[in-house]
């Protein structure tokens, strides 16, 4: 039991995030780049401030364009390999949560903490769907359903990270600096979620600033990056209490 709850908590969460960075990274260089006609922004790469993520994921570039003489080249190499390894984080998300209540089980932790993680188990599958589900369905495919699986998987992680953050609190073995680690992403995703849901909408046929679209756009690699950094910090926590039982 010992042996898989440290590959699904451990050892395959730290690879799958380390192919995502490396694939995003990869996807992101070989970009093509994009046109924004509404705010006069144009450019030949990729561009952290005024591309989202979900860009690397299209399969022609400019598809949110208007315009029928927008260039709308191929974006199929960048394409997938971000959606391919976004597709992988959504299964180890999974996994991860399949296995999050052994490890109090293994533990013989608390009621309060196995109960905590128990709730958090379905939480932890329906997120991993939906971040699955936005590499499954590129925007420029669905856009509508994109979205739903990108926005229901920001606020489904809202829910998860309370429960496994109570988890962690409660439990006897596990220090709370790791739960107060998950608490602050919380604050993160809290704000995040805000700008989404009533900050300025950017999408096919919207009209915004640039500033409207840089908000949104470093907001989100804000949040990934913060999910991210989160995520390894359970992880090294659990290894630790594994390494020590």
């Amino acid at each position: 039991m010992k042996s898989k709850i440290a590959f699904y908590l451990v050892k395959f969460p730290a690879f799958a995030i380390s192919l995502f960075f490396v694939f995003t990274i990869i996807a992101a260089l070989i970009y093509p780049g994009s046109v924004r006609e509404g705010i006069g922004f144009e450019s030949n790469h990729y561009s952290f401030s005024h591309n989202f993520l979900s860009e690397l994921g299209t399969f022609k570039i400019n598809s949110d364009e208007t315009n029928p003489f927008s260039i709308k080249q191929d974006n199929s190499p960048s394409m997938l390999l971000f959606n391919g390894s976004l597709v992988l984080i959504g299964f180890t998300i999974i996994m991860f949560y399949l296995y999050f209540e052994k490890l109090f089980v293994f533990a013989g932790d608390s009621l309060s903490a196995l109960k905590n993680s128990k709730i958090a188990k379905p939480l932890g599958v329906l997120a991993g769907i939906l971040y699955a589900g936005v590499g499954l369905v590129p925007h420029d495919l669905h856009f509508g359903l994109h979205v739903f699986f990108a926005n229901g998987a920001f606020l489904t992680l809202l829910f998860l990270c309370v429960f496994h953050s109570l988890a962690v609190y409660k439990s006897e073995f596990i220090p709370n600096k790791y739960a107060l680690g998950y608490l602050l992403f919380i604050v993160f995703l809290t704000v995040y979620l805000v700008i989404i849901f009533f900050g300025p909408q950017i999408g096919p046929g919207a009209v915004y600033t640039e500033s409207d679209l840089i908000l949104q756009v470093v907001a989100q690699k804000v949040i990934v990056l913060t999910f991210i950094f989160s995520i390894l910090y359970q992880v090294w926590g659990i290894r630790n209490f594994l390494n020590q039982n």
